[in-house]
């Protein structure tokens, strides 16, 4: 076994600049399909997380008039997992506001929520950006920060809410919010649930109660716990956003596949430089196999040629696109903020796929290895040494 390795390593030596463009072939195959995927990972959860941060990881649903909503609370409360419960009216409303820039009349989104419960439960006072949050003010609401910058207000302003039964409320500007969602931040208005519930002529009922889980994957099987406590219909996250998780899975299958292709070529240089040195070696090979060495010495040799070309690429791919995914992660990239809603690309990436992409790649290069190895293996005196 030392003996073909000792013989693979130096005909790699002999054969630098053909081993050199395996090598770095099969590390440019790895970069980029380890570092696509951390950015696409990070990615779509920075989606997800966006998508949930203003948003409920179960949402109880009875017609949109659910009645008594505290009794539903309790209960729901009870069940474990559930980090906390918010009864929360829901509306479309139009805004109308007269500012600098002249009067601004748009469709929003109406959040009519418990301000304390907020806080407690999602921290919503870390996402107001301008502003305080004064619980006992009944008249002040939240604007989305990109909302708040096209009216051109300022906090204290006056605004007017007109309901879908052209119910007028004036209310006050107390500040704006940022989620990191740019939908929501730019339709978006967030009030107190007495407030929402005056303007929607609602009285006592919410039209949804929004459940808040430890764990936001554990929706899936908690909603039907909900469910069978509540006796109302519940709906995951994952149902309510069904066609954007079937866009990113499907964009990241893509993605893969695609990236894949530069692996598969890197295999291919592999292949035609171990076929290239046999060629060459035909007479070293004649000489061995006079020698006594064995057909099977002789595939290991150049089994091992391909194995440590190949090793020797994953490991300086591996390296160099861990390094590219921690600068990405700790350092902005100038621009990006202008483009994209989000001020660092964000890289979320485990070890099982970087572990995944190992293993798919030694794959590769041993099938790339295997059949010129063999071939090399099985070449006879007579032929090896007939035209020299």
């Amino acid at each position: 076994m030392l003996l073909e390795i000792f013989i693979a390593k130096k005909q790699i030596l002999e054969h630098k600049k053909q081993s050199f463009i395996g090598v770095i072939g099969i590390a440019i195959g790895i970069v980029v399909l380890i570092v696509s995927l951390g950015i696409s990972n990070g990615l779509s959860k920075n989606m997800i997380d966006s998508v949930l941060s203003l948003s409920s990881h179960i949402a109880v649903i009875d017609n949109g008039q659910i009645e008594n909503p505290s009794k539903y609370v309790e209960k729901i409360e009870k069940i474990s997992g559930v980090k906390g419960v918010i009864p929360k009216v829901q509306s479309q409303a139009l805004v109308r506001y007269k500012g600098m820039f002249g009067e601004y009349v748009s469709g929003v989104k109406l959040e009519g929520i418990e301000f304390d419960k907020m806080i407690s439960v999602m921290k919503l006072d870390e996402k107001i950006n301008r502003g305080k949050i004064d619980t006992k003010n009944l008249k002040g609401v939240f604007l989305g920060s990109e909302l708040f910058k096209q009216l051109g207000a300022k906090i204290g302003d006056k605004i007017t809410i007109i309901s879908a039964t052209n119910k007028e409320l004036p209310l006050t500007i107390a500040g704006s919010f940022q989620s990191g969602f740019y939908e929501y931040d730019l339709s978006m208005i967030i009030m107190p649930l007495k407030t929402a519930q005056y303007l929607t002529e609602r009285d006592n009922t919410v039209s949804t109660i929004d459940v808040f889980l430890e764990n936001p994957y554990d929706a899936e099987s908690l909603a039907k716990k909900v469910e069978f406590e509540t006796k109302l219909y519940s709906r995951s996250w994952g149902d309510m956003n069904r066609n954007l998780l079937k866009a990113l899975a499907l964009e990241k299958t893509v993605m893969i596949i695609g990236f894949s292709m530069i692996v598969i070529i890197a295999m291919f240089v592999v292949w035609i430089i171990l076929n290239m040195m046999i060629r060459e070696k035909k007479k070293y090979i004649g000489i061995m196999r006079s020698m006594g060495i064995s057909n099977n010495s002789i595939i290991k040799i150049f089994l091992f040629q391909g194995l440590l070309i190949g090793v020797s690429g994953i490991i300086l791919g591996t390296v160099i696109s861990l390094g590219i995914l921690w600068y990405v992660k700790t350092y902005s990239i100038p621009g990006i903020s202008s483009i994209y809603y989000l001020s660092k690309v964000p890289v979320e990436i485990t070890f099982n796929e970087i572990f995944k992409v190992i293993v798919f790649n030694l794959f590769l290069i041993v099938i790339s290895s295997v059949f010129p190895a063999y071939k090399a293996g099985k070449l006879k005196i007579v032929e090896a040494l007939k035209n020299e």
